[in-house]
Parts: structure tokens; sequence; C-alpha cells
């Protein structure tokens, strides 16, 4: 992942005078890439590498003129001497999972990153020509395969496209636009194995980029080509493998598992997989066997044993396996860890009202002697429905709109509502609160 976690530019300011507007030379570019096309036309012409280098050198020049002198990190009071002032400015304009403030000039967006004042990323958003890239390195490459002694030159050129494809697959990655952050990566990709300098963290990124698209199937291949490069981004990679055959449950569940268990496997310690593993156990219709996961949990919380979110994936295996009491004790400490936490407390109210049904129900088949053998054993079951109110109140507490504790604690109280002057008070609180949001 070092382009996606390590967004390094190597591109070099080019000093140039402060403009009132963004100026970029579109009549002139064209009319070079016009001649460039009618010498590659003609007949005499087109037979000579030459012909083929210019025209790549002019395309190359009209993918460059709109985002001349950017790079990443470049301060915000440093872009007019760049591009001039912008026609118009937008803060807090959401790309992905980010807010940027957008500054728009005639022929790019620039994003600036509000906290820095630096340039976190650009979009063209007027080409000068539609796919000018794609046709300097098809030029490139026709001038080398023409003649060996303009192949240095000829890979000039496609260095420099190579670079323009890195950057711009960067750019879309960073504003959320993801397959065609996929497609650059794979553009360049292709340039780099064509150039000799092959980088291997790039089908990792391709296949990441498709998975957060959503495209599964098209991931897979590169992820696994990734895999087949032995980069797996200390575990990652296997996350992201699952997620193409798991497919939002959807998809091979044989496969889905035999890659979990691969990953965790080589990377106990990445908590990626240790959830995701949780989730696949635990979810609705698995007939997995949690026992196979509840070690190697325990192994990633012994690494890390202030992770909340790995405490509250063993409580849901536990959950999951109806091992009440350990699902209490381990949603305890979750609680502990994150005492704000709305759907933790949830969960700890919950399974002691789980435990508590479960109890329930064998209290009924149970035959007793005497009223009072079955006064105390109706007085255990009430225990634990009691034990559920602290979390469910907090839970109510932290989400006071969410429905699912007010219907819970209406019905803990009404148990007791006819014994307890204050828990009938509760009960009635509750009752109709619950009352007037399904009426919401």
């Amino acid at each position: 992942m070092k382009r996606i976690l390590m967004m390094v530019a190597a591109v070099m300011l080019v000093a140039a005078p402060a403009a009132n507007a963004q100026k970029v030379n579109a009549e002139g570019l064209k009319a070079k890439v016009a001649k460039a096309d009618a010498d590659a036309a003609n007949a005499k012409k087109n037979v000579k590498s030459a012909t083929w280098l210019t025209r790549g050198q002019a395309y190359a020049a009209v993918v460059d003129a709109p985002e001349a002198g950017l790079y990443i990190g470049m301060p915000i009071n440093m872009l007019e001497v760049s591009l001039g002032k912008p026609m118009t400015t937008t803060e807090g304009v959401k790309k992905g999972y980010s807010e940027f403030n957008e500054l728009q000039y005639p022929y790019v967006n620039v994003y600036v990153d509000p906290a820095s004042g630096t340039i976190a990323s650009w979009q063209v958003t007027n080409p000068v020509v539609e796919g000018a890239a794609a046709v300097a390195v098809e030029s490139f490459q026709k001038a080398k395969a023409m003649d060996a002694k303009a192949a240095a030159k000829a890979n000039e050129g496609l260095t420099q496209m190579k670079d323009h494809y890195l950057q711009e697959a960067d750019n879309m990655y960073k504003l959320g636009e993801y397959k065609a952050a996929a497609m650059g990566y794979a553009v360049a990709d292709d340039l780099l194995a064509e150039l000799g300098t092959p980088d291997e963290s790039l089908a990792f990124n391709i296949g990441y980029c498709y998975v957060l698209d959503g495209d599964f199937d098209t991931a897979l291949g590169y992820l696994e080509k990734s895999k087949a490069n032995n980069y797996e981004a200390d575990g990652t990679l296997y996350y992201l493998l699952f997620h193409c055959y798991f497919k939002n449950n959807t998809g091979d569940m044989v496969k889905s598992k035999e890659t979990l268990l691969e990953g965790v496997s080589k990377y106990p310690q990445n908590n990626n997989l240790i959830e995701t593993m949780t989730m696949f156990y635990s979810r609705e219709g698995s007939t997995e066997d949690p026992e196979e996961v509840f070690g190697l949990i325990k192994a990633a919380i012994d690494a890390d044993p202030n992770n909340a979110d790995l405490w509250a994936g063993l409580g849901n295996v536990y959950l999951k396996s109806e091992r009440w009491d350990d699902a209490i004790e381990t949603y305890s400490k979750v609680v502990e860890l994150q005492p704000d936490s709305y759907i933790n407390q949830l969960r700890l109210g919950y399974v002691h009202c789980l435990k508590a049904d479960a109890a329930q129900n064998e209290l009924t088949k149970q035959t007793f002697t005497s009223y009072e053998e079955s006064s105390k054993a109706q007085e255990a079951v009430d225990a634990i429905y009691a034990a559920s109110i602290p979390a469910l109140e907090k839970a109510h507490e932290l989400a006071p709109n969410e429905l699912t504790p007010v219907e819970l604690l209406k019905s803990v109280y009404y148990r007791f509502s006819y014994d307890d002057e204050n828990m009938k008070a509760k009960f009635d609180h509750f009752n109709n609160l619950y009352k007037e949001m399904n009426q919401q």
C-alpha cells in the first residue's frame, strides 16, 4: 500500500509569475496535436519513429497543461503562483470519506485540506483534448516498436505518462473515485512492467480500489496476483480476498472461511481479520463451529488487551454460541473500555435478557415439591432480568431516540411492576414512551 498509505509526490514546483487566472494555451496545444495527427496519417511520415515521438510529446504536453505546477502538499498561498486566483471557492466539499475546500479553475478543481491549508488532491475537469494520455502512451510505444534507437526517448515519454497515471490514481483515491483510481493504477502497473521496473504493491492497490467500488470479481484477479507476488500488506490482503469471496453474504462461504483461517494463522494480530472472522462466525444463518475461532481471537486480545472491537467480536461469537455467562463477562469488558458506546451497552443488557429468557424456559420444564422452592427458583431468574437494567438504562440515556432499549426496559420493568411501586412507575414511563415512539 505504498502509494495509498504514503502518498509521496515527486513533482517539482515550476516557477511562474503570479497571474489572475489559470493560463493554458489550449489553442496552441490543439494546433500541435492536429499537426502531429496529420503527420501520423501521412504515409511518408508515419514510417518514421520521430513522427510518433513528436506525436507522443504533443499529447503529453496536453495532459500536463491543466495541472502544471501542482503537487501534493503545496501550500495554498503558493497556488496563485502556479494557477492564479480560482474562479470560485467552496468550503466543506465532501469527497469520499473526507471534506475539502474546493478551488475551481477553468481546467482543474483543486482540493485543499482545510486543517493544513495544503493541496490534498486535484481533478482535471476540462481536459484540453479528451483521452490524450492514452494516445500519448500509444504513440511512444509505436515509436519504440518501430525503431530500437528511439527506445530511450520513448521510454522517457512512457515514464512521464506512468507518473501521470500514478498521480491521477492517487488523486482519484483520495476523492473517493475508486473505480477511476483502480483503472489509473492498472495502466501505471502495465507501464512499469514495460519499463522493467515493476511495483508489486500496485496489484494490491488495484484490487483494494475495486473492493471499495464493490466490483469483487475484478478485484479478485488483482488480489490473487498480489498474493502470488507475496505482497500481503501485513494480512490486509486476506481481509480483502475474504470480501471478494464472501460478496456480502451471497458468495462462496467455504472459500471465505478458508481465506480467513489462512490469514489469521499467518497474521494473528491483524484486527481487521479477527473482527471479520467474528462477524463471519456470528452472522445470521451461520452453521460454522465457533470453537475454531475462540483461541485465535483470544490470542489477538492478549496482544491488544484494550481493543474494544476485539472484545466485542469475542462477545458476538459467545452470543452466537449461547454461552451467556462468557458473553456477559466479555461485553462487560467492552463497556469498561467504552462506557459511552450505545451499541455495546445495549448488547450487555440484551445478553442478560437472553440469559434470563433461557433460564425462564428451563424453569417451566422443572417440577417443584413446594411453593418456596418454586419461588426461590423464580427469584433467581428475576435477578438475571434485573441485572440487565443498568446497561439498558445507560443505552437509553446514550440514544434516547432508539426504540430497542425502550422496548426491552418496558418488558423487564413489567415483570416487577406488580410487587414494587417504583418498578410500576418505571414500567408506565417506558410503556408510554414505547407507544409514543411507535406512533412517530
